[in-house]
């Protein structure tokens, strides 16, 4: 196959003599460009002939149809799929990005202190890094997108995500078949709705289309909060004073002042503008970035509560915190003969129920806990009896610990 240059009724071409299925073809054309550019399509033919092949009968109806329209009106079959795709931005196209590439890296995980993954920060999980998502949070977010992304392939294009493969992955329940309770299943397809959106934002998703928002709503079971009864509060006090010593700071502001776990082991002791407590007036502040909603919060510490804290010389943070205290709530649960596990953060719940019903003011326990006065009507509102709260606030050590006769 080559291209000549000739002369037909007295006007300069360019020709290009073929064999297509068999039979010898010429064409014509008035540039050499354009008979350059026939000749490439032409070594295509094979190819594309091979695709057709494979092509269904209802495919080539639909691509017969379609190209019908597109000349009827006036613009290319191409033309009406780069605007489809722009799904009417009008500017640009919508980008192709894989699972893989539009999730992203976060960059190094400080929970190592070698990250043999560490890569630079990109896509989404590089964007929450970017606007300083605390370290707990990113993490949460990142294990439940690199689940999504084992179960239905690093290299599945995000346009192609369904509702229904969604559906499918939480009922598996990730992609280690997890079996998820609802709870899981709302809390996993929070974070694909915030990364769907995240793609919609960067034009990789067209408007109007992030396929968690096809799914039903996941409907909860009411929050019942379990809460320590007084008997129990003595019983883990005094495991936690003779077994985890180490601990009992952080128990005692848990139980007593309402702070959080995670809280708790972000206060120090230590002299100077760091120091979180002040003594002289018996009570101690937890600056923003200490606090799980990013709030200043002053916290006033009971009689009972500074009275626990008188017993041992102690230093915060402690070394360790994490792994000690789950080693304490390990013995609790056995102390207390809870087979199912440990109720989740029962402790803190206490202290709610116990402090709304002895003092009737729900904006002083509010500001304790770092709640709203709403959540705390809703969850805490006499789950407990006067006398028992009553109770709970005379818990004192001497009492507690002494020996049984």
């Amino acid at each position: 196959m080559k291209i000549h240059e000739r002369v037909k009724r007295g006007k300069k071409v360019w020709t290009v003599d073929c064999r297509i299925n068999g039979k010898r073809q010429r064409s014509y054309f008035e540039t050499k460009r354009t008979a350059e550019a026939y000749l490439k399509t032409i070594d295509k033919e094979p190819e594309l002939s091979a695709w057709w092949a494979g092509l269904t009968l209802t495919d080539r109806f639909d691509l017969k149809a379609a190209f019908d329209i597109a000349k009827e009106d006036g613009f290319t079959l191409l033309a009406a799929a780069q605007n489809h795709a722009a799904s009417g931005r009008g500017k640009t196209h919508l980008k192709k990005m894989t699972l893989a590439e539009a999730i992203g890296y976060s960059g190094i995980d400080r929970r190592w202190k070698n990250d043999p993954n560490a890569k630079t920060k990109s896509g989404f999980l590089g964007d929450k890094a970017m606007a300083n998502l605390s370290v707990g949070s990113l993490n949460t977010l990142r294990s439940g997108l690199y689940n999504f992304m084992n179960f239905a392939g690093p290299d599945l294009q995000c346009t192609a995500v369904t509702a229904e493969l969604i559906k499918s992955w939480l009922h598996a329940g990730g992609d280690k078949e997890n079996n998820w309770k609802p709870t899981t299943q709302k809390h996993m397809s929070g974070h694909l709705r915030n990364f769907f959106n995240w793609c919609i934002r960067q034009n990789v998703i067209s408007k109007d289309s992030n396929p968690v928002s096809q799914l039903e709503k996941i409907n909860l079971e009411p929050f019942d909060p379990y809460v320590l009864n007084v008997d129990e509060c003595r019983q883990i006090l005094k495991l936690c004073h003779e077994e985890h010593a180490e601990c009992l700071p952080l128990l005692v502001l848990n139980l007593f002042c309402g702070i959080r776990p995670s809280e708790t082991r972000r206060l120090k002791t230590s002299k100077g503008r760091d120091c979180n407590f002040n003594w002289e007036d018996n009570e101690f502040v937890l600056k923003a970035r200490q606090t799980k909603t990013k709030m200043r919060r002053y916290v006033e510490m009971s009689p009972n509560c500074l009275e626990w804290l008188k017993l041992q010389k102690f230093d915060l943070p402690i070394v360790n915190a994490n792994h000690n205290w789950n080693k304490f709530l390990q013995s609790a649960k056995v102390e207390l003969a809870y087979s199912d596990g440990w109720p989740h953060d029962c402790i803190r719940h206490s202290f709610c129920s116990y402090g709304l019903r002895s003092t009737d003011n729900a904006g002083k326990v509010t500001l304790q806990a770092g709640n709203t006065e709403r959540v705390l009507f809703q969850h805490y509102l006499k789950l407990v009896n006067k006398a028992d709260a009553k109770a709970f606030c005379n818990i004192f050590p001497e009492e507690t610990l002494k020996p049984a006769a």
